[in-house]
């Protein structure tokens, strides 16, 4: 065995592998913390991204490890904070007097409560009744051990809440970054126009673009939404948003939805359209939103519209549903609709009666 070891050396690279390892015991118990934290992010955020081109998935990795380790760094900092040493007065020892020389810094602990809250509020945690009943109780017990002076499980239990509002950041970051790369991926490229001009006639609930030369009737219960006021995630579609209708005045993404897209030249059919919703819809199936992607037959509605539809089970809206893409035909004027619709898979029938209503009511002037 001795004479083993003795060849060790000998092996090309060993004498800067074992630097290397000395070096790596040298380093403080947060910086191996900090270390053993980096390979399991970057092989996570590199596993999350696999869907991506190389380059994207690349740069999104690197903008979440970015994000998770400043806010990693920003709570070590922070924490190092939270106590401060007290200096007593000589006399107290001279006659026996103990005293806690160490206290915690108020305003400190302060920051960590304001900055877990802003944390959930902006990441939309608290969205859900189940998050703030979950932070709520989180929180009693924290300051429990605050009250009956357990600095050990207190401390553990703010570095909880900063953990879970770093965690919350770190993955909106990520998913800002991801919405913004969708739409990059599909953003028309052609020169967009302004599609905002919308009027609604609220007595025969019509509403109407003078520009598009288009009218339609919203059912009872239907709003629209402009696409001046949509953010990134849902202009992403084919061509350039016209404007999102939906069941809910606030979310756009109610179903039933139907979104309207412009493109500004005629198309002979709809191959290229398709392929091109195909491929959303494969980012959207490898990203996680949606599983068990069936495609349906080929559809005509009315003699006006055709397209395809696939059902599939909807993991952020967590039921089985519909979506497909129509494509406006026989009409004159030189550009080409679009209508995306995600709606309830209801059996026996091809769509939501709202649905059909709303695309049988769609006129263009001649």
């Amino acid at each position: 065995m001795i004479w083993f070891i003795n060849l060790l050396p000998r092996i090309p690279g060993w004498e800067k592998g074992t630097a290397r390892v000395r070096k790596l015991q040298e380093l403080s118990l947060t910086q191996k913390l900090f270390l053993v934290y980096s390979v399991f992010a970057l092989f996570f955020l590199f596993y999350h991204e696999a869907h991506l081109p190389l380059l994207w998935m690349i740069g999104l990795a690197l903008i979440g490890y970015l994000v998770s380790g400043i806010l990693f760094w920003g709570i070590v900092f922070a924490f190092r904070k939270l106590e401060t040493k007290i200096v007593l007065p000589a006399i107290f020892a001279e006659v026996g007097i103990e005293r806690p020389t160490i206290k915690l810094v108020p305003w400190v602990e302060a920051g960590f409560f304001a900055f877990s809250i802003l944390g959930c509020l902006l990441t939309g945690f608290f969205e859900n009744r189940s998050g703030i009943l979950f932070f709520s109780v989180y929180a009693v017990g924290v300051l429990s051990a605050r009250l009956i002076d357990n600095k050990a499980y207190y401390k553990i239990g703010l570095l909880g809440i900063l953990v879970l509002a770093s965690g919350l950041i770190s993955f909106k970051s990520l998913q800002r970054a991801e919405i913004f790369v969708a739409y990059s991926m599909f953003k028309p490229d052609f020169e967009q126009k302004d599609l905002s001009k919308w009027n609604f006639v609220e007595a025969e609930r019509l509403l109407q673009n003078e520009d598009l030369k288009l009218s339609i009737h919203l059912p009872e219960d239907f709003y629209f939404h402009n696409p001046q006021n949509l953010n990134l995630e849902d202009k992403t579609g084919i061509g350039q948003i016209a404007g999102i209708i939906s069941s809910s005045d606030s979310d756009p993404n109610r179903y039933p939805v139907v979104r309207i897209f412009f493109v500004p030249f005629r198309f002979d059919d709809d191959s290229e359209l398709l392929s091109q919703f195909k491929k959303i819809l494969d980012l959207q199936l490898q990203r996680g939103d949606i599983q068990e992607l069936n495609e349906l037959e080929r559809e005509s509605f009315e003699d006006r519209y055709y397209g395809t539809f696939w059902t599939f089970y909807d993991v952020l809206r967590p039921r089985y549903a519909k979506t497909g893409m129509f494509f406006l035909a026989k009409h004159k004027q030189p550009y080409s609709l679009v209508f995306i619709v995600d709606e309830s898979l209801i059996k026996g029938r091809k769509h939501e009666e709202s649905i059909e209503k709303i695309l049988s009511s769609v006129k263009i002037e001649e």
